[in-house]
């Protein structure tokens, strides 16, 4: 299987919807309300997406890893910080995190694709373009119980802090992993820094 890192497009959005939903499911099962899991659909997802690569994608780019035979594979999508969530204090700052950082918005490889290094490949290309834009360092929230958190830790991030956030009815505990320096995390070994995986 040869995977490429593309920018995504129209084109893409029905794959991208495909990933979100069955990742998500896959993931999440008994970390978030059943009903939300199966209140997913592509259709929506589909316009979602499609809305963020139109409007968005500019300030929020995407990046999907696509694969000849199965199509999209994987999405990722990041930016300059979100207000609501941009580092101004400590834990942050002890780790080197200030404002004007990057932050992983999203990041998902589809159940049938996982563990090839597709999600190092995305992370890697993310990483990548947040330099390019002049920032040099990144976070990631993610689901506290979520135990696809721990390859935030193989790709080098530090853990930074935890949060509580009431989200999809529930009170649900996140964590967050920083990079202070993409520079050094670009060059690690385990971080494929290819846009193509054969």
């Amino acid at each position: 299987m040869t995977v490429t890192l593309l920018k995504a497009t129209q084109g893409h959005v029905r794959g991208i919807a495909r990933v979100y939903v069955d990742a998500w499911r896959a993931t999440y099962a008994g970390l978030l309300p059943p009903k939300t899991l199966v209140g997913m659909d592509y259709d929506r997802q589909s316009v979602e997406w499609a809305y963020q690569i139109r409007h968005k994608a500019l300030h929020a780019p995407i990046l999907v890893a696509y694969d000849d035979k199965s199509g999209v594979v994987g999405v990722t999508s990041f930016g300059r910080s979100r207000i609501e969530d941009r580092p101004a204090r400590p834990p942050f700052t002890q780790v080197g995190i200030t404002l004007g950082s990057g932050e992983v918005f999203t990041l998902y490889v589809h159940p049938d694709h996982q563990n090839r290094g597709i999600g190092a490949a995305l992370i890697g290309g993310a990483f990548e373009t947040l330099r390019e834009r002049g920032l040099n360092q990144a976070y990631v929230w993610v689901l506290h119980d979520n135990p696809a958190r721990y390859f935030y830790e193989r790709m080098g991030g530090r853990f930074i802090a935890t949060r509580r956030e009431r989200l999809w009815g529930s009170d649900v505990a996140q964590a967050a992993y920083g990079w202070p320096d993409l520079a050094k995390t670009l060059a690690l070994p385990g971080l494929v820094r290819s846009a193509r995986l054969g």
